[in-house]
Order: C-alpha cells, then sequence, then structure tokens
C-alpha cells in the first residue's frame, strides 16, 4: 500500500532542468532522496539528504536577498510610492547573511530544524566559516543594490499604468502541456497595448539568462493571458553586479523551441521513474555518479556527503583498473 506522500509530485522547472544536465546523482537526492526528509521518522539517509538540500552560501544569500529588495522597489513603482533606500536594501541583504553566519556555528540545531536554521555550505563541510567571504558578500551586496537603485527600468516602468505591471511575489506553477512548470518572471511591464518585457535581474553569472526568459514567455502566456505578438515582446537582462542592460527580441520561433526543449526534458526526466503515475524513481543505481573527469566538483555539490565514500571506491577502483 501507498504511503500518503511517499513519493513528490512531478513538476518541471529551469532548475530542475539544469540539475539533471550536470550530475544525475544530485539530481536523485534533491527531488527524491530527500523526500519526507523532514519527518521525525525518516530514515537517517533521507534525512540527511533534506538537511543538505537547504544548505546555501554567500553569493546565493546576496541573489535572494536582491531580488527581494527588486521585487519591493517594482511593487512600490506599481503603486505610485517611493522605492526602498539603499540603507534599507543594505539592512535587509546583511540580516540575511548574519543568520547565516550566526546558523552556521549550531550544526546540531541545523540538522533538527534545517529550514529555519541557515547553515553555510562551506561551514558545513569545513566546520568553519571565512571573514573573508562575508566582506567579499557585503561589497557585492553594496555593488547590485547600488545598481538596482540607478536602474533605468524604473523609469520605464515609471511610465506604464499600474495594471500593465505585474509582479510575481513567489514559486507558483501553472500547467503546459499537462505538466506543471515552474518558471516565474522577475518583472513583466508593458510600455503600451502591444509591447511585453520581461525582465531578468542577474547578481551573478548570465550565461542561460536569456534561455529563462524565453521560458518565462510561458508564464505570460499561460498565466498573465498575453497574447503573443511578433517584434513586440522582449527579454531585458539586467546583471546587477557587472552592471549591464541588455535587450533581446523575442521571436515566435523562439517560443515554439521553448515548449520543445521542455517537451524533450520531461520526457527525460520521465525515463526515469519506475513508476510514471505515481513519479516514483527508479533505483539510486540507475542515477550513475559523474564521469571521473567531472567529478573535481563533487566537493562542492550539498550531496558530497551522501556521495563521498562511493566515490573514493569508485577512484580507487578505477585507478586499480588503469
Amino acid at each position: 500500500m501507498r504511503i500518503e506522500g511517499q513519493f513528490p509530485e512531478f513538476s518541471w522547472s529551469h532548475s530542475r532542468d539544469r540539475t539533471l544536465a550536470e550530475c544525475t546523482r544530485a539530481y536523485y537526492w534533491r527531488y527524491y532522496g530527500s523526500h519526507r526528509g523532514w519527518q521525525p521518522d525518516a530514515e537517517n539517509e533521507v534525512r540527511l539528504a533534506y538537511a543538505l538540500k537547504q544548505l546555501t552560501s554567500f553569493p546565493m544569500l546576496v541573489g535572494g536577498a536582491v531580488h527581494a529588495c527588486a521585487r519591493d522597489c517594482a511593487n512600490a513603482v506599481r503603486r505610485g510610492k517611493r522605492r526602498p533606500p539603499f540603507e534599507a536594501m543594505l539592512a535587509r541583504v546583511s540580516d540575511a547573511l548574519n543568520r547565516a553566519v550566526i546558523g552556521s556555528h549550531h550544526r546540531g540545531l541545523f540538522q533538527r530544524d534545517p529550514k529555519r536554521v541557515v547553515m553555510l555550505h562551506d561551514a558545513w563541510y569545513s566546520r568553519s566559516g571565512s571573514g573573508a567571504d562575508l566582506v567579499t558578500a557585503v561589497a557585492k551586496a553594496r555593488i547590485c543594490l547600488r545598481n538596482l537603485e540607478a536602474s533605468p527600468v524604473w523609469e520605464d516602468v515609471e511610465r506604464c499604468r499600474p495594471e500593465w505591471i505585474t509582479v510575481p511575489n513567489g514559486p507558483e506553477a501553472f500547467i503546459h502541456e499537462g505538466w506543471p512548470i515552474y518558471a516565474e518572471p522577475d518583472l513583466v511591464y508593458r510600455p503600451d497595448e502591444r509591447r511585453v518585457v520581461i525582465v531578468d535581474w542577474k547578481t551573478g553569472d548570465d550565461t542561460d539568462a536569456e534561455l529563462q526568459i524565453l521560458l518565462y514567455t510561458l508564464y505570460c502566456r499561460t498565466v498573465l493571458g498575453l497574447p503573443f505578438r511578433d517584434k513586440a515582446w522582449f527579454g531585458r537582462v539586467v546583471n546587477l553586479a557587472a552592471g549591464t542592460d541588455s535587450t533581446f527580441e523575442i521571436s515566435r520561433y523562439d517560443v515554439i523551441q521553448t515548449a520543445k526543449r521542455i517537451r524533450e526534458s520531461v520526457q527525460t526526466m520521465q525515463m526515469l521513474l519506475a513508476v510514471p503515475d505515481r513519479n516514483e524513481p527508479r533505483p539510486i543505481t540507475d542515477f550513475p555518479l559523474p564521469d571521473p573527469e567531472r567529478r573535481h566538483n563533487c566537493p562542492y555539490c550539498p550531496f558530497y556527503a551522501l556521495c563521498q565514500t562511493e566515490l573514493e571506491t569508485a577512484d580507487l577502483d578505477e585507478r586499480g583498473d588503469s
């Protein structure tokens, strides 16, 4: 008999697709092996996987807090109010960083309540934190927030009617071709009745930003009900760390290819299921470790502790065969 909630509900997202492309074993731990790890009666390995899934880093914390500040700014503009001042935004980011520094000194508390206690990846694996990393994070936060404050995006958004400004308030799935999809833009505004601009704020690497914005077109069509028009939809990538702001036109072909990419990705994920209707995964052995030439990245993976023994054994076996 199936236990209620024994397997997670299936959904698709860009981050899920990227995790699978990078490492099938990490994909298993993040989306299956950690499920129900919050339950007191969960197996130790499952509980550990659930805790490790919550590990974070200074760059991730800065990115999350800056995005929250950008959302507050956009909501203020939409309501005709003043945007939050730099000092208030910096305080918000600093609070997130300080919580991580404090939480990272309490391994036991983190293991008991990993959703509430913040733990840094480096602190978990080395049992120490780096003051230099914190200084770097604060400096990056200042740069990002100054660029956010001065972004030309606000001048464009302020000229829009309030109902033509959309500020999503958190992850929420929508259905595309029968599958729940998580793909939510940071900001969408319409300069006029015809044009649509999809904004993606970045605080670090933006190499896949255009790809993400193309995914957001599905949100705009499905959730916002905006009809796609050629030469009227645009993606705008604003890298707050680098101080860059670029816009590109979205074509109908782009939208079609994006839907195709999701379809193919879902099919690949479904092939890793023993019972697709229940989202029941195949055995963990069907989610192999990375190839030897890619294992240099393993110590930086949150789930390294779960794979370390198997990785060391595999390395010994491979050296013995050579």
